[in-house]
């Protein structure tokens, strides 16, 4: 029997419970520990979306999100990890029918790049693919990983962007991520030399997303992963962890400004008027967030329960451009805390310093960032499309 919405939030405050108690050593070393990765597991947060012919527990998205949303008020990476544990197995669910069966009976968890950089050598029964990929999240937590690459499939008219699967231990993961913000997701490198491939793990993205519907056939058209468009429903937990951020956010922000002592004026800060409006301000832009985060998600739902896994370039791009706008808003309330709050919440491993670096690590991913998703919006104003490849 299937995890219910409620038991899947029990442990999402689990995992956020165990993740705040790591975050200081995750940030230093990379990622969150093999402990961590134990109570996802445990938790079946991977099979959350996979269907449930496969054992997994079929869940749509406010029960994805909410798991997201409640890991990210404890930390960013945290959350990182746990949406993409459970996002990864999306896409799997898209592949041909002995693709998904070889890649759920494994019960790992599953990573991927989408950059089709990699190159492809055609073979009997498959390719072998060759390349250098970064940005690898979450990969030393994970035995699978879809890496992307243009490849002719049999059956196909041409040539589309693919995301090729590799067991992980069939590539060498290069620890080399060190940035600003998300320190501890360990989105490493990786690096495949000739990994055969067989064609049943092999998506082509361009048809799926024509589609909407998995390669090969044999699906239950009832569940939620396949009633949703793709690509909407896969960047869902964006939201979802700067949404959860920016609450703690605020909630720090306003207990700080409360606290704190303006000798220089011999006040309390939150005495000051100027102090009032500045919380005012940014309380409301949370609820902004909140409301277009809620949109989107009852889109979603709404998508879901007509069985719309298709829809227009306009529709797509403005449910990027809602989550680019969150992630700004959400980087921009951080950082203007960090400001009003003076150089004491800059320290090194402070929540709120710690926090501002995430998001706007969000922000600048590439499929959060603001600029490219409002001019890909515009664009589909006018009738042309939205997307360079797809």
């Amino acid at each position: 029997m299937g995890f219910s919405h409620e038991q899947f939030i029990e442990s999402a405050e689990l995992i956020g419970q165990k993740a705040g108690l790591e975050v200081a050593e995750a940030e230093e070393s990379g990622c969150f520990s093999d402990d961590l990765r134990a109570v996802v597991h445990q938790a079946e947060i991977h099979k959350l979306l996979r269907p449930k012919r496969y054992g997994g527990h079929g869940m749509g998205p406010r029960t994805f999100s909410e798991v997201v949303r409640i890991v990210a008020q404890t930390n960013a990476s945290a959350a990182w990890l746990t949406y993409f544990t459970a996002l990864h197995e999306q896409w799997v669910a898209f592949l041909p029918p002995k693709g998904r069966e070889e890649i759920y009976a494994s019960d790992g968890f599953t990573a991927d790049i989408f950059f089709p950089i990699g190159s492809v050598e055609y073979v009997d029964g498959g390719v072998k693919l060759s390349g250098h990929w970064r940005y690898g999240s979450g990969v030393l937590w994970d035995e699978w990983i879809g890496l992307g690459a243009f490849v002719e499939v049999p059956g196909y008219d041409e040539r589309q962007p693919c995301l090729v699967t590799v067991n992980t231990s069939e590539i060498e993961i290069i620890q080399d991520w060190n940035p600003m913000g998300l320190r501890a997701t360990g989105s490493h490198s990786v690096k495949s030399e000739s990994v055969f491939v067989p064609w049943h793990r092999v998506l082509p993205l361009a048809d799926v997303k024509k589609t909407g519907k998995p390669i090969g056939g044999e699906f239950d058209a009832d569940e939620p992963i396949y009633r949703v468009p793709f690509m909407p429903f896969f960047t869902l937990g964006f939201t979802a962890i700067v949404v959860g951020v920016t609450q703690t956010v605020i909630k720090d922000f306003r207990q700080r400004i409360y606290e704190r002592e303006r000798v220089l004026y011999g006040q309390k800060e939150w005495e000051s008027p100027i102090a009032q409006r500045n919380v005012a301000e940014m309380m409301v832009a949370l609820d902004g967030m909140e409301a277009l985060h809620e949109r989107y998600i009852v889109q979603l739902e709404e998508w879901q329960a007509a069985g719309t896994p298709v829809v227009s370039d306009i529709e797509s791009n403005r449910m990027n451009a809602w989550r680019s706008s969150i992630s700004k808003t959400g980087s921009d309330i951080a950082f203007r805390a960090l400001e009003l709050l003076g150089g004491a919440a800059t320290n090194r491993g402070d929540p709120l310093e710690i926090a501002a670096r995430d998001l706007f690590n969000i922000l600048v991913h590439v499929g959060q960032n603001y600029e490219d998703n409002m001019l890909a919006y515009g664009r589909t104003q006018y009738g042309l499309s939205g997307h360079p490849l797809l």
